[in-house]
């Protein structure tokens, strides 16, 4: 029998699986893998709730600097605008745009970088918004963390039941 089957005949974990990590407290603090659950789970440091789901035992105490100091990722992005262009909302052909360009001071920052399709891309060019009558379909915010991003956006039930935001 191979590690993976072991695994999951013993923890109920399955192999090449995604698993939530919940605080003591059962909020949502990380995603690994499901060698890092199992390891948890053998050194004790974590009890098993569902087959994608570990509790820590002992409360870990994560800095406020380190939720905030999150990068926007290409992914994350396309996730947060929900895989549509922020300017006429098509789902073909999208690329990032910065708000505020590059050229123009622009950041990349998460407030600054929206999902665009080519053709309004290429329309609002290397322009402020002011100067091409474009309107956002909605204000680009940063999420309040990785974690509590992919939790709301999951079609997950198992995960789901931890989103308490």
């Amino acid at each position: 029998m191979n590690t993976a089957m072991a695994a999951e005949k013993a923890w109920g974990i399955r192999p090449e699986s995604s698993v939530l990590v919940l605080n003591a407290t059962y909020e949502p603090i990380n995603i690994t893998s499901w060698k890092r659950a199992i390891i948890l789970l053998v050194k004790e440091k974590a009890k098993i709730i569902s087959e994608k789901v570990i509790r820590l035992i002992d409360y870990v105490r994560i800095p406020v600097s380190k939720i905030m100091e999150e990068k926007p990722s290409r992914t994350m992005i396309y996730k947060r605008d929900g895989h549509k262009c922020q300017y006429c909302g098509a789902t073909r052909r999208l690329t990032i745009d910065h708000v505020i360009p590059r050229s123009k001071g622009g950041q990349d920052t998460w407030q600054n970088l929206v999902v665009a399709c080519s053709k309004c891309n290429t329309l609002k060019g290397d322009k402020f918004l002011e100067q091409t009558g474009m309107k956002l379909l909605r204000k680009p915010v940063a999420p309040a963390n990785k974690i509590i991003f992919t939790i709301t956006q999951t079609k997950d039930p198992e995960w789901q039941q931890y989103n308490y935001y």
